[in-house]
């Protein structure tokens, strides 16, 4: 034997009895068996010991007590030099933070290292882990599980190819594909953590949380559960399957109770419409529902707000959005474009019907351009403007006080005749092939019409007419570049 292998003492056995077997010889106890080594304590009701190679086998009632860990089994075989302990049938460990059950153990005294290879579960207060494979290390309080790992709690369910249990703090730490199911949600990752004592948690890239129809992705997430708090970092995307309402950015936060949705660092909102999708963006999208009662969701963006269909394009400094109207509100420097045609004014409404425009409210200044021909403007002016649409295409506006009207009339070859300035207390503009066809006036009309000729280049235009052309989004391509 080594000078560094320590022989297995006998402290106590009720009968002791030696014998030989091919040659080698062992020692027989049984009755209240107590064996040593070191700092380790072997109980047992009979016991087999080999001198030569350091060995036992022991039966009935085997118990191992070694500083803060007990561990109890059927059968024992210990490898005194190898500082090796087989426990089988009926094993349990406990320490003082948890309990271990399997029907084989390894036990290494001298590293402080138990564990299982063929199944078995550790309890926890109301936790109950199970999994193919365990590594519990005694000195630090930490399980490593291996394979097909569960976590049964009353609050939560947790699944995990692999999986390291902090004893001492409460935290998880999840390697591999993990699933997280809650009452309402479930969370899939493949990297993260979670602390059951403060209700923490977080997660790496790839994570999906679900709770229908909702669903969040994102490379980081860190949710504070007893709250309802999450922050998301890096390719965060939020979705509602049922709204058919998708937001992407680079960061996001979420308030459970408030059902509250916080976007930005260039956040984009994408609205699925009949035949088409809005791309909305803006420094700062938010949203959530009007009330406990009330699930209608509403959507707020705000500085440098800008959106893209292939029919309407917006920009506006806010703009707010409800499910229960379906109406875009637009605040603050807002100008709209329906193809060609630029519609402005201190405020606008959109309506929408069936997922298409379907009636526009212009309040204060309003100012609607169409281009004509030779780069010359028609234009509409007036207090209040409504304007309705017939297959997501403007097709006729009203307009109210102090209404003006510039039209350049066009013979049938295009070529401009003049211009016809009009003023009255109410008009109607009709358009067709996205140009403006006829004016109907109402309400004693004052109208002046000057040959193309006579007319000087300030009389182009209505006052306040403001061409703003360059800053119209283009593209779907214009708005989705913003995240990147």
């Amino acid at each position: 034997m080594c000078q560094n292998q320590k022989e297995i003492e006998i402290i106590h056995a009720d009968m002791l009895r030696y014998t030989d077997w091919n040659g080698r010889p062992y020692t027989i106890l049984s009755g209240d068996v107590q064996l040593k080594q070191e700092n380790m304590l072997m109980y047992c009701d009979s016991a087999l010991i080999q001198r030569d190679s350091n060995t036992v086998d022991a039966y009935g009632h085997v118990h191992i007590l070694q500083d803060t860990v007990d561990a109890w089994s059927e059968a024992l075989f210990y490898d005194g030099n190898k500082k090796l302990a087989r426990m089988t049938k009926n094993v349990r460990l406990a320490s003082p933070s948890m309990t271990l059950y399997c029907q084989e153990l390894f036990y290494r005294p001298d590293q402080n290292i138990a564990y299982y290879l063929t199944g078995g579960r550790v309890v926890r207060q109301q936790s109950t882990i199970t999994s193919r494979k365990a590594y519990y290390f005694s000195a630090t309080d930490m399980v490593h599980f291996c394979q097909n790992v569960v976590i049964s709690d009353p609050e939560y369910n947790i699944n995990s190819d692999t999986l390291q249990y902090n004893l001492r703090t409460d935290v998880s730490y999840f390697f591999g594909n993990t699933t997280i199911l809650n009452r309402n949600s479930s969370i899939r990752c493949t990297t993260g953590w979670y602390d059951s004592k403060n209700d923490v948690a977080a997660f790496g890239k790839g994570t999906k949380v679900s709770n229908p129809p909702q669903s969040l992705i994102a490379d980081s997430i860190f949710y504070e559960r007893s709250k309802g708090f999450g922050r998301c970092f890096k390719h965060v995307e939020w979705r509602d399957s049922a709204m058919e309402v998708t937001i992407i950015s680079h960061y996001g936060e979420y308030i459970e109770q408030q059902d509250y949705i916080l976007a930005t660092q260039n956040p984009v909102l994408i609205y699925r419409l009949e035949d088409d999708s809005l791309f909305l963006t803006a420094d700062t999208l938010k949203s959530h529902t009007l009330s406990d009662t009330d699930s209608t969701r509403v959507f707020y963006a705000y500085y440098h707000a800008a959106i893209f269909t292939r029919n309407l394009q917006a920009i506006s400094d806010s703009i707010y959005y409800s499910f229960k109207d379906s109406t875009f509100r637009f605040h603050l420097a807002p100008i709209l474009w329906n193809d060609s045609i630029q519609m402005s004014a201190d405020t606008i409404f959109l309506l929408v019907k069936n997922k298409q425009a379907d009636e526009l409210k212009m309040n204060r200044n309003g100012f609607i351009i169409a281009p004509s021909v030779y780069g010359f403007f028609d234009q509409i002016k007036g207090k209040y403007i409504n304007g309705y649409f017939l297959n997501n295409q403007l097709d006729r506006v009203k307009v109210s006080l102090n209404s003006e009207s510039l039209y350049f009339a066009k013979e049938d070859n295009g070529k401009i005749l003049g211009a016809n300035f009009a003023k009255c207390g109410m008009m109607w503009m009709y358009f067709q092939n996205k140009k403006m066809r006829k004016i109907t006036f109402i309400k004693k009309p004052e109208a002046v019409f000057t040959p193309i000729r006579q007319l000087s280049p300030e009389n182009y235009y209505l006052k306040n007419f403001n061409w703003q052309i360059q800053k119209r989004p283009n593209s779907r391509e214009d708005i989705l570049n913003r995240i990147n």
